[in-house]
C-alpha cells in the first residue's frame, strides 16, 4: 500500500446533481501518498471514476494550499483553528486571556454538570439538531453518529453539559495520535448566559491534555466568522484548508454562503417546524449535501 483516496458519492448521478468528494460532511481529505507519482495516479483515478458515474465535478478536501493536480480551481473560504496543549492542563489554562478564563469561571459556577460518554449521544444530537435548524442546515442522521462512535470506539467521545437535567451542550471528540479534533460541537442559545461554550471546550482541552494529546484541532471555519473569532480567542493558530473543485460538467460551484440562492434556501429551512426539519435533515443530508 503505497497511497489512498476515500471517495464519497452524493447526488444522483446523472441527474445534474451528482458530484464526489473526498471528505464527507466536511471533513478532511486529503491525497496520501508516498510520491508525487502515486498521488497524480489517485487523483487520475479520481477523475475518471467521476466522470464514469456522470458526476458534475469533484472535490478534494486538501490541507494545505497546493492542488492535486492541474485543473483545479481552489475555493479558499475556510480555515482550521489549531491550539497547542500540555501535559498538563493548567500549562495551557496559563496562556488563555483573563477574559477566556473569568468566561470559564462563570460557566463553573453556573451549576452546569459535565456528562462523558457514547450513552449522552441522544442529548448532544438533540442540541446539535436544534442548532443546525436554527442556522438553516439540514441535521445528519443520529444513525450516522451511532456508526462513527461504533467504528472509533475508545477514540470517539461525546462530552456534554447538563443544566437541571437537560442537556445544554455537547461536542464529539475525536483523538488519534497526539491530536484531539472537535468535528461537532454546539449549544442551546437559551442557555448562552450560562457560558456553556467556555466551559465545554475547557473540559475537551483539559481531557485531551491528560490523555496525551497535543494538538486541539477546533476543526473548519468560515474565514472571518463568528465561529472562528470564538476558536482564535483561545491562542488557537489558522492554517488554510482550501477545497479544490475540478468541474467536469458546466460550471465548477463556488460553494459560496453568501449567494442568494444559499441565503433563501437556509432561510426556507428555519422556517420550517423544527420537527419537519429533523425529519427531513437526514434524507436531504444523504442524497445531496457532502
Amino acid at each position: 500500500m503505497c497511497g489512498v483516496l476515500p471517495l464519497f458519492a452524493a447526488g444522483v448521478p446523472g441527474l445534474g446533481g451528482g458530484y464526489l468528494t473526498t471528505g464527507l460532511f466536511g471533513a478532511y481529505g486529503p491525497v496520501l501518498a508516498d510520491d508525487a507519482r502515486t498521488a497524480d495516479a489517485l487523483v487520475a483515478a479520481a477523475i475518471d471514476r467521476s466522470r464514469a458515474r456522470k458526476a458534475r465535478f469533484l472535490v478534494v478536501k486538501a490541507l494545505g494550499a497546493e492542488p492535486p493536480a492541474g485543473g483545479f480551481e481552489p475555493l479558499d473560504h475556510w480555515v482550521i483553528a489549531k491550539l497547542a496543549l500540555a501535559p498538563d492542563p493548567e500549562t495551557v489554562w496559563r496562556r488563555f486571556r483573563d477574559k477566556t478564563r473569568n468566561a470559564i469561571r462563570k460557566g463553573q459556577r453556573s451549576g452546569l454538570a459535565v456528562r462523558v460518554g457514547h450513552a449522552y449521544l441522544e442529548g448532544f444530537y438533540d442540541v446539535l439538531a436544534e442548532n443546525m435548524h436554527r442556522k438553516g442546515a439540514p441535521i445528519y442522521g443520529r444513525s450516522l453518529f451511532e456508526e462513527l462512535l461504533r467504528a472509533l470506539g475508545s477514540r470517539g467521545e461525546i462530552v456534554t453539559l447538563e443544566h437541571g437535567g437537560r442537556t445544554v451542550s455537547g461536542a464529539l471528540v475525536i483523538r488519534f495520535g497526539d491530536v484531539a479534533t472537535v468535528p461537532f460541537a454546539s449549544s442551546r442559545p437559551s442557555s448562552f448566559h450560562l457560558n456553556p461554550n467556555n466551559l465545554l471546550y475547557w473540559e475537551i482541552i483539559s481531557r485531551s491534555c491528560r490523555a496525551g494529546a497535543r494538538t486541539l484541532d477546533f476543526g473548519r471555519s468560515l474565514r472571518d466568522s463568528t465561529a472562528l473569532s470564538f476558536k482564535l480567542g483561545w491562542g488557537a493558530a489558522t492554517e488554510a484548508q482550501p477545497m479544490f473543485v475540478r468541474a467536469l460538467r458546466g460550471a465548477a460551484p463556488r460553494f459560496d454562503v453568501a449567494a442568494p440562492s444559499i441565503r433563501f434556501l437556509t432561510g426556507l429551512w428555519r422556517s420550517l417546524p423544527r420537527t419537519v426539519a429533523d425529519a427531513l435533515g437526514p434524507a436531504v443530508c444523504r442524497r445531496w449535501l457532502a
